[in-house]
């Protein structure tokens, strides 16, 4: 029978003092009993997985012996490829454990690197050439729309008194869209969809601007490690 807990019970406390003693034979126990023997609710889920994951860690690393190095790239593979797979201009963590000590003041300046500054206007950039993309193509299918209306027009003429019954549905009761797949079984000429233009706010685009043209936003500084004081 499965043990009912909660998280304030800090059953995980257990669970992450037990991960760095898995090995590839206990692992698959340790896993099951974090599934099975616990009847889990929103929060003690979470750490379960989390204690499943380091676990898995710990048993491989007792194979190939990674260093404190390799460990941190381990840690950001696991954070890209698990939370943040669309981040495409780089991530940062920030020890705020430093506050406690003056010689990491650089620690806390709002600098970021060349790299990433690089890697920041690159992507806005192509945010821009995407967005100017997708506004061309809008404009090509408005003037297609409006070709397109004016033909159907002379066709249905009573269409601006009737437009409910003649364009597609977009929402509606259970009844209402019943009575439109009717409509489309039975080959209604629906009127053409006017198309849907995808606004991005004009600031957004003028930060993408500013960032290109090499204005660094926020009060950042641009500066590597090694130009630190």
């Amino acid at each position: 029978m499965k043990k009912q807990i909660t998280e304030e019970e800090n059953h995980q406390k257990e669970w992450y003092k037990e991960t760095s003693s898995q090995t590839t034979k206990t692992l698959l126990k340790f896993i099951n009993h974090l599934l099975n023997d616990y009847d889990h609710d929103y929060g003690t889920v979470c750490h379960a997985l989390a204690a499943g994951a380091i676990a898995t860690v710990c048993a491989m690393n007792k194979k190939e012996g990674i260093t404190g190095f390799q460990a941190g790239l381990v840690m950001w593979e696991f954070i890209r490829n698990w939370v943040y797979t669309n981040n495409k201009t780089g991530l940062k963590i920030i020890d705020y454990d430093k506050f406690l000590y003056p010689q990491y003041k650089y620690y806390f300046q709002k600098t970021i690197s060349k790299e990433i500054w690089k890697s920041i206007q690159e992507q806005a950039k192509k945010e821009i050439e995407n967005d100017d993309k997708e506004h061309d193509i809008y404009i090509k299918n408005l003037k297609q729309y409006k070709i397109d209306l004016k033909k159907f027009i002379k066709k249905y003429p009573d269409y601006y008194k009737n437009k409910k019954h003649y364009d597609h549905l977009v929402s509606g009761t259970g009844n209402e869209i019943d009575e439109y797949h009717k409509k489309e079984k039975s080959g209604f000429e629906f009127a053409p969809q006017k198309p849907f233009e995808v606004v991005t706010s004009r600031n957004v685009y003028k930060h993408w601007v500013n960032i290109v043209k090499g204005k660094i936003p926020f009060g950042y500084i641009v500066q590597d490690d090694n130009e630190k004081n």
